[in-house]
């Protein structure tokens, strides 16, 4: 189940958001969280295409995050530090961040739904907002509750899938990274610097085969010992990790290397 981030642009969607299969969601401003009647979009949330447009939106104005004392953004608006330990901030990730916890919840009570499923429960069960026309809501408000005692929906989407053989470069969208020392990541190579080639995996990818591991894009992204199917005598086995091996260290429920890890905070001690 993927959910992203519509945006910031208050605008067009941002990629991957234009990826219909995704979940995409915009930000709501809730004003005064006692009256629903003032729910509006954020100006800020993306509100995308007649083509493509945000599938829902949640709360995404003035939400609590843990803060990052010293950092470019926690420097730069000191008003918005709450208790020294957290920090109010916008946005349409703070939106998804939501709804990924939504979509949790969904998949925790019925852990057999698809990500289809969820995501039409999401939307199926979302609240429009007061303003029916307002642009950028899409179904509307997510509503948990809604979505957590409604039936589970026959839902199977069937928008043309990607081939993934298009330009590197477009789907950035005019977004590009820089590097300390002035570089720009930009044309049609990948992020160490390669040419890209999708032919390499496009087709394996397409065919519902499963990425090996090891190579990707023709350069190393995993260790030679690295095996996602977890075979015997692999350190990883499967999706779980449980009494295994990491580095040669035992990695045994709440212990490791001989230091105990209880409760929610870690204080002193030292992390081999």
């Amino acid at each position: 189940m993927v959910v992203v981030a519509a945006g910031n642009s208050g605008g067009p969607l941002a990629d991957p958001a234009l990826d219909p299969y995704v979940l995409a969601v915009g930000a709501a401003d809730l004003q005064d969280p006692r009256d629903r009647n003032d729910d509006v979009v954020a100006p800020f949330s993306a509100v995308g295409s007649p083509e493509r447009g945000v599938d829902l939106v949640a709360p995404g104005v003035s939400v609590l995050g843990l803060r990052v004392p010293g950092s470019t953004i926690d420097v730069g608006n000191p008003a918005a530090v709450v208790a020294d330990r957290f920090f109010r901030g916008s946005g349409t990730s703070q939106a998804a961040a939501v709804v990924a916890g939504a979509a949790a919840q969904l998949l925790s009570q019925r852990p057999e739904l698809t990500p289809d499923q969820v995501k039409a429960l999401l939307t199926g069960t979302a609240r429009p907002l007061a303003d029916p026309t307002a642009p950028g809501q899409g179904a509307g408000l997510l509503d948990l509750r809604a979505a957590l005692r409604a039936p589970t929906p026959n839902a199977d989407q069937d928008h043309p899938v990607s081939t993934g053989t298009g330009s590197l470069e477009l789907a950035r969208g005019g977004e590009h990274l820089v590097a300390a020392d002035g570089t720009t990541l930009e044309g049609e190579f990948d992020l160490q610097g390669a040419a890209w080639k999708p032919t390499v995996w496009a087709p394996l990818a397409s065919a519902g085969a499963a990425w090996t591991g090891g190579i990707w894009n023709g350069n190393v992204w995993a260790g030679d010992g690295w095996n996602p199917a977890g075979d015997p005598g692999s350190p990883l086995q499967g999706h779980t990790w449980r009494s295994q091996t990491w580095t040669g260290h035992t990695w045994r429920a709440d212990l490791w290397l001989g230091h105990t890890w209880r409760g929610h905070t870690w204080r002193e001690g030292s992390w081999g």
